[in-house]
């Protein structure tokens, strides 16, 4: 008795093959990331070069070259060009976190309010964490920022320089996630309130408010250094509400995070 031939499968439709395909180099740069960080390596090391990879990791040329470019895009590597190109190890920056972030919250229809009340949740802790945490150097930083500030009271760098001295509040909390995350919110909101610029009367307010929440941090005082804040974050929040109220309904677009400062 003859025995039945096997059933031909249907070629697999071109969609799911780009699918796998898209997979299988993800699975690759993760696999790259950890050879990285096993090895030790850190920017301005160079990876193999691609004869080397290939035959390193078993996988097709396209698969390849489809990982690199993805970790290029997540700032994990540069691709240089010409004689002596190749793969080069550098470090994620902030602004690859914040696109990566501002690509997600424009599909959830985010908008500036939204970023505002996260603010208002985190800035206050982030302020008691960095008057429990800051270092000699912390408080030289936030000191020399505070007092460059005072400078600019009446130029067009104070929205920049005030946003510098809430990055460094964040950082000084001990927990780089802290600080990630404020200079990210930055990046962020910074296209979103252009031009819309502080009174004279708000930048006195919140050099006076500021010098509060360093005053705090200096003396170790975690509690004035939330509470000093908190008034900050709040009468910032509805100064903005009150001057452009269509400002908080501004939504949140990728493009927000890719500009420069």
């Amino acid at each position: 008795m003859k025995s039945s031939p096997s059933p031909v499968l249907p070629a697999e439709p071109a969609a799911n093959f780009g699918q796998t395909k898209a997979k299988r180099a993800l699975v690759l740069a993760r696999e790259i990331v950890e050879d990285i960080e096993s090895n030790a390596q850190g920017p301005g090391d160079r990876l193999p070069h691609e004869d080397a990879m290939l035959a390193r990791y078993d996988v097709a040329r396209a698969t390849l070259r489809e990982a690199l470019r993805f970790l290029e895009l997540q700032g994990v590597i540069h691709l240089t060009q010409g004689r002596g190109g190749g793969p080069v190890i550098t470090r994620p920056q902030t602004a690859d976190f914040a696109s990566s972030m501002a690509l997600i919250l424009q599909f959830m229809d985010t908008d500036l309010r939204a970023l505002l009340e996260l603010r208002e949740a985190i800035a206050p802790t982030v302020a008691a964490r960095a008057a429990e945490m800051a270092t000699v150097a912390d408080l030289a930083a936030l000191e020399a920022c505070l007092a460059r500030l005072e400078r600019e009271r009446d130029g067009p760098e104070f929205e920049e320089t005030n946003r510098r001295f809430h990055d460094l509040l964040g950082w000084a909390s001990g927990n780089s996630t802290f600080g990630l995350l404020v200079s990210a919110l930055h990046l962020l909101t910074r296209s979103m309130s252009e031009g819309l610029g502080y009174s004279a009367q708000e930048r006195e307010t919140q050099l006076r408010c500021l010098g509060r929440v360093l005053q705090a941090v200096r003396m170790r005082d975690a509690v004035g250094a939330r509470r000093q804040m908190e008034r900050l974050t709040d009468g910032s929040t509805q100064y903005l509400a009150e001057r452009s109220p269509a400002l908080l309904a501004q939504k949140v677009r990728w493009g927000n995070a890719n500009r420069e400062a």
